[in-house]
């Protein structure tokens, strides 16, 4: 009789072993709230191995940017639940202090507002660097913490990478710079930005080649449309002109730069054509969508140190893909291979890896943009951002206000 009742504990009526398992499953925002249950159960709600495990449980989600325009001066940052095809709310930015407002410009105000007043740069384990009107920062939507950005409040910097460095367990920012000086006239600058520094570091150009260092003095694309993907510990950005069709790769550790060859029927980015880079399967993939066509070939990198590329799938999208002059993705591929793709002008479509509907949400698309970015949610604290309380506006930034995760459905504007 004995042998059969529960063990007590100092976690109560449950074994430490299956509440732990109870705190794996659960939502971030439920896990917060477990810490006010008991003592023994803050400890465990706590514990940083807990911690760690539960973010690389969580399901990484594709993030979009939308402009309600019944509430004109409030910009909002949603996920999307692959999983159930539902959004939720991450984030609103409130203009405080709104611009003026008058009908010659009113076009040119709700553009804006769209697709430049958000942007998501970068994502990095549960770390998102954004920007509201040309203010940056890095926050953590699930710990409600963040912090601004000051050096790139004049807005001449590029963005092109934002990475864990594995030897100093560090947050950088990799951007680049148009600078100018008598000696040298005009030159493109490469610097990384430690979060919690207050000065980036000017690294110099160790390349590969000549070629590669002419490449990037041409500078790369912006990592907000075109985000470099992060694997054995380098960034890797998709074949672009400046690299004259070849795959970028830089080394964080050695802080390098060197090419790989891509598949053999990349194409390089441009208005006509979309080229994703995207980790699959613990490997690179890449997908490349011409204009007017439905096909695409799934290639993955199957020998990375011989750059040997493998076809494995082929997926035909059942819609056409616009590209011009509608300024959002046609078909934004993510982890796993499922993709969302823009159907009409409220409805995005959410298909897999092997073109097979598997859903989608209702939205008015010229107010939502689809971005590149996911979000993968993560209750580690950083002593490099500032914690915002609940119930309002954080002092490291006023505009900014996170939502907890609620329904879209649930929070009125």
């Amino acid at each position: 009789m004995a042998a059969n009742k529960i063990q007590r504990g100092s976690s109560g009526c449950f074994p430490e072993e299956m509440i732990r398992e109870i705190l794996l499953r659960l939502p971030p925002r439920h896990l917060l709230r477990c810490r006010t249950i008991c003592k023994a159960w803050r400890r465990l709600a706590t514990d940083d191995a807990i911690i760690l495990d539960h973010h690389a449980r969580q399901p990484a989600q594709p993030l979009l940017t939308v402009y309600p325009f019944i509430a004109p001066h409030i910009n909002c940052l949603e996920a999307v639940d692959l999983s159930t095809n539902k959004r939720r709310m991450v984030a609103r930015f409130v203009e405080r202090a709104p611009r003026p407002f008058s009908n010659d410009d009113a076009a040119a105000n709700i553009t804006y507002n769209i697709y430049g007043a958000v942007v998501v740069h970068a994502s990095c384990d549960g770390l998102l660097l954004l920007s509201f009107h040309e203010t940056f920062f890095v926050c953590n939507p699930a710990t409600r913490q963040g912090a601004l950005l000051p050096l790139f409040r004049d807005g001449h910097r590029q963005i092109a990478g934002f990475y864990r460095h594995a030897a100093s367990a560090e947050y950088r920012v990799l951007y680049h710079q148009l600078r100018y000086n008598r000696v040298e006239g005009l030159r493109r600058k490469y610097y990384v930005l430690t979060l919690g520094s207050q000065q980036a570091r000017n690294i110099e150009l160790r390349t590969s080649s000549t070629a590669v260092g002419d490449g990037l003095e041409k500078g790369l694309a912006v990592s907000s449309k075109w985000p470099p993907v992060f694997l054995h510990g380098s960034l890797h950005w998709p074949p672009q002109q400046s690299q004259e069709g070849n795959i970028l790769v830089f080394d964080t550790a050695a802080e390098s730069f060197r090419w790989i060859a891509p598949p053999p029927t990349a194409v390089i980015q441009d208005e006509n054509n979309d080229t994703r880079l995207f980790e699959m399967e613990g490997t690179l993939a890449m997908f490349c969508w011409e204009q007017d066509v439905r096909i695409s070939d799934l290639w993955f990198l199957e020998d990375y140190e011989e750059a040997n590329w493998v076809c494995k799938h082929r997926v035909e999208l059942p819609v056409k893909l616009v590209y011009e002059p509608l300024p959002f993705y046609p078909a934004i591929p993510y982890q796993e291979g499922d993709m969302l793709v823009p159907e009409g002008s409220d409805t995005v479509l959410h298909y897999d890896k092997a073109g097979k509907l598997q859903g989608s949400f209702d939205c008015f698309v010229m107010g939502v943009r689809i971005t590149p970015h996911m979000l993968k949610e993560s209750l580690v604290l950083h002593e490099f951002l500032h914690t915002q309380q609940n119930g309002g506006a954080g002092e490291w930034f006023s505009e900014v206000e996170f939502a907890d995760g609620l329904p879209v459905t649930e929070l009125p504007f």
